[in-house]
């Protein structure tokens, strides 16, 4: 379907990112369980282990957030689409960071900040433009369209993405944090 232009302001090609949260109760169990899990112990382990394998409560708080993502950026029920989940624990020791990337293959991914301190600790996650010079040619009065989104992660907090969006995280100075990636995918039963 082309897009077309019938009058106004049209904003073409967008990248919403989404912030939501979940409930206390719920990253208090997450918590727990990603304590229990051997990944824990080893945050460079083996990233091909799926947590939502293991895990109902993770599965069901990450096809709720999903599920609300879908209803307020794009109208549409996630429950008429096949989907899979792929979750891991990222690295939790003083001085993680993690390098620029995406998560080809995954049309969207959430990221559930089951422990975490945004004060003075770092840690920020790091959104860019994926529109490469997108910026050149502008003036400086252009510029905070073209500028990094930058979140400081709470306890709780939750973002959702798509997953071509370029991103990094900034080393954090905490003795303790865990976050759970979890991308998304689309299946035809066929």
């Amino acid at each position: 379907m082309m897009k077309k232009l019938d009058q106004g302001v049209n904003q073409l090609w967008p990248s919403p990112v989404y912030k939501t949260s979940i409930a206390k109760e719920d990253c208090e169990s997450l918590l727990t369980m990603c304590l229990e899990s051997q990944n824990i112990a080893d945050p460079d382990g083996d990233a091909t282990s799926n947590l939502i394998e293991t895990s109902d409560l993770l599965k069901r708080i990450a096809n709720e957030k999903f599920s609300e993502f879908f209803k307020e950026v794009y109208s549409i029920d996630l429950e008429n689409y096949n989907v899979l989940y792929k979750a891991w624990l990222t690295g939790s020791t003083n001085g993680y960071s993690m390098e620029t990337h995406n998560h080809s293959g995954s049309p969207f991914v959430a990221v559930f900040y089951v422990l975490s301190e945004h004060t003075e600790k770092g840690g920020e996650l790091v959104i860019t433009d994926p529109r490469t010079n997108a910026n050149r040619g502008y003036t400086a009065d252009f510029m905070e369209q073209f500028s990094p989104l930058v979140f400081k992660p709470n306890t709780g907090d939750v973002i959702i993405f798509p997953g071509f969006l370029y991103h990094h995280v900034r080393a954090y100075n905490s003795k303790l944090r865990i976050a759970i990636p979890v991308d998304l995918f689309f299946y035809n039963e066929n």
